[in-house]
Parts: C-alpha cells; sequence; structure tokens
C-alpha cells in the first residue's frame, strides 16, 4: 500500500512539474546599444516594421526588416505634444504599449497624458482619440474624445471587430471603444477595489488594478490584475471569473487556481487561445493553458530577465519586451 500511495504520489509531482516547460533559445532583437531605454511594447504594421515602445524613454523607434532601429517619434521627455502635426514631433507621458491595424492605423496608450493617441502611417498624423488629459471617469456611451480616463494603461485590439481594449487602471475598469462609431463604454468594472465573485456580471463586479486585457477568438476577455496577483476571464455572456493565480504573489507552475502570479503587467493570447503572460515582479515570462487550466514557465528561471513589462504574439515568434535589461527579445512560437 505504502508502495502505491509513493507511486500516486509521483505520478502527481511529475504532471505538475511538466507544466514548466524547458527554456528555449531566444535571440536579442533590440537592446541599449541601440539605444532603448526602457522599452514597454512593441507591434508590427503591415509591412512588417517593428515598433518599440518605451515609457522612461519617452520614444517610439521603428525598425523596419533587417534594419537597425530608428527614431521614429517622442523626445526623452514627459509632457504633451504635436497633435494634429507630424507624430515625429509629438511628445508623450509616460506610454506603455501600443497597436496596430491592418489599415495601418498606430494606437499608443499615452498612459500617464490620460489620452489614447493614434498615429495615421500613411499621413504621420497623431491625433487624440479618447482622454482629455486629466485623470478622471467620464463619458460611457458618447463620444470617446470628450471621455475622462485615468491611467489608460495597456491597449488591446480586435481588428475585426474594429474595437479598442482599455486597461483603464486608477478607474478599475475595462473599457471598449468602438473605432467606426468613436463611442466608448465599460465592459468590466464597477470602479470600486475588489476580487470579483466567481459568477458575476463583470459590469457589477469589482477590480483590483487591471493592468492589461485581450481577447481570445471565442470572444472571452482576460483580464490581469497586478496586485491582484491573478488572471480572470469574462465569457461571452459577460460573467466573470478567476482562472489563474490565488490572490498572493508566488512564482509556482502547475494547476492554474493553485499557481501564483507576482505583480504581472502585459498578456496577448497566441494561435491555440493561450494566454501569455508578462510576470514582471517574478521576472518571468509564463504561460496559462485554458484547456489543461494550468499555468507554466516560458522564459525566465534560467534566462535572467529584468521585469518584463510587454509580449506579442506575431508570424510564428514571441517577442518579449525585457524592460529593465533594456533590451527587445525574441523566440521561435
Amino acid at each position: 500500500m505504502k508502495v502505491r500511495n509513493l507511486l500516486i504520489l509521483c505520478l502527481i509531482t511529475l504532471c505538475l512539474s511538466s507544466t514548466t516547460l524547458a527554456e528555449p533559445d531566444f535571440e536579442v532583437v533590440a537592446d541599449q546599444s541601440d539605444g532603448l531605454n526602457n522599452p514597454f511594447g512593441v507591434t508590427f504594421d503591415s509591412d512588417e516594421n517593428l515598433y518599440i515602445i518605451e515609457y522612461e524613454g519617452g520614444r517610439i523607434f521603428k525598425m523596419s526588416p533587417g534594419a537597425k532601429p530608428e527614431l521614429f517619434a517622442g523626445k526623452p521627455e514627459n509632457g504633451f505634444a504635436g497633435d494634429g502635426g507630424p507624430v515625429r514631433e509629438a511628445v508623450f507621458n509616460g506610454m506603455h504599449n501600443a497597436v496596430c491595424s491592418e489599415a495601418d492605423q498606430l494606437y499608443i496608450s499615452d498612459t500617464r497624458g490620460n489620452r489614447i493617441r493614434k498615429v495615421d502611417l500613411k499621413t504621420g498624423i497623431i491625433t487624440t482619440i479618447a482622454g482629455k488629459g486629466k485623470g478622471g471617469f467620464s463619458g460611457d456611451g458618447g463620444p470617446s474624445e470628450q471621455a475622462l480616463l485615468n491611467d489608460p494603461i495597456s491597449i488591446a485590439l480586435n481588428d475585426k471587430a474594429h474595437q479598442l481594449l482599455i486597461s483603464d487602471l486608477n478607474n478599475r475598469r475595462i473599457r471598449s471603444l468602438d473605432l467606426k462609431s468613436g463611442i466608448i463604454k465599460t465592459i468590466a468594472g464597477n470602479g470600486k477595489k475588489g476580487v470579483p465573485q466567481d459568477g458575476s456580471t463583470a459590469t457589477k463586479a469589482p477590480l483590483v488594478d487591471p493592468r492589461a486585457s485581450d481577447l481570445d477568438s471565442q470572444g472571452n476577455l482576460y483580464i490581469l490584475e497586478r496586485g491582484g496577483h491573478a488572471l480572470r476571464v469574462v465569457n461571452p455572456q459577460g460573467q466573470i471569473r478567476t482562472v489563474a493565480g490565488t490572490g498572493k504573489a508566488s512564482a509556482i507552475d502547475g494547476l492554474a487556481l493553485e499557481s501564483g502570479l507576482n505583480g504581472p503587467k502585459h498578456i496577448c493570447i497566441d494561435g491555440q487561445d493561450r494566454v501569455i503572460i508578462a510576470d514582471a515582479e517574478n521576472h518571468l515570462i509564463r504561460l496559462y493553458n485554458p484547456k489543461s487550466e494550468t499555468v507554466s514557465t516560458i522564459l525566465g528561471r534560467e534566462v535572467k530577465l529584468r521585469r518584463p513589462h510587454g509580449v506579442a504574439v506575431h508570424k510564428g515568434w514571441l517577442y518579449i519586451c525585457d524592460s529593465y535589461n533594456n533590451r527587445v527579445l525574441r523566440l521561435k512560437w
């Protein structure tokens, strides 16, 4: 009997430990030698140009295929300038990430400026499409230019539905901007701080501090909570539940609801509807698999990352902003 119990224990341990993948090889796309200062986000246009968003550096770099990064916009200062003119003259305030549509519209979360800005890559003109530059909450059901945001910390794009998701951090809401009508609304969070009850209506539930969000192919909305140390999901019927993390900081892999995150900062979703997590304060890149309901580590237990803040999947590669090592990495995905 003791031998049988020992065998069962060994099998359980093996299954849980197998959720941690062997760390893959990676490439350095750009780093401090290219002038990078605290990269937080990356995105691509239709010509495969890579855009790198800096937080502390205040700049956007453009990297054409096979070339070195070149300054595209911004200055090493915080502020607001440039709307209605060429993006090269724009000034930003604590950008966190950017996304680009198939029509080459580049959307930027100008976080500390409490704005979402857009660059038409065909004309090079920059404008503000949401927020008025001061922190607050207003505007749901109306035009996004008149709405108030409060630290819109990251954005995600549902290009087919012309929908921009805004993680409105200090309003504790996920807001949705219809890029055709210009109307903004709340799709998760009631503005209060708290852990949402599983099965509750997302728009009536509290959130701790929504740091990032993204949609999978089935219309499930994933919400990453930084101080909540958790990943949550809103199903297409509008009900929210926690799918990963215990609410306490740790780096444990295994069954998702027993696993741990530590101040995670960003997510993206791959072609298999798996959620990739920049688990910043653990200095790890993690993977939530909704089919197996497990969390595993992709990178960081052997490779030394430093507070990674951005992740993106693009054409067979996973891009990682190794933010405080001042570099962008990529690995086959």
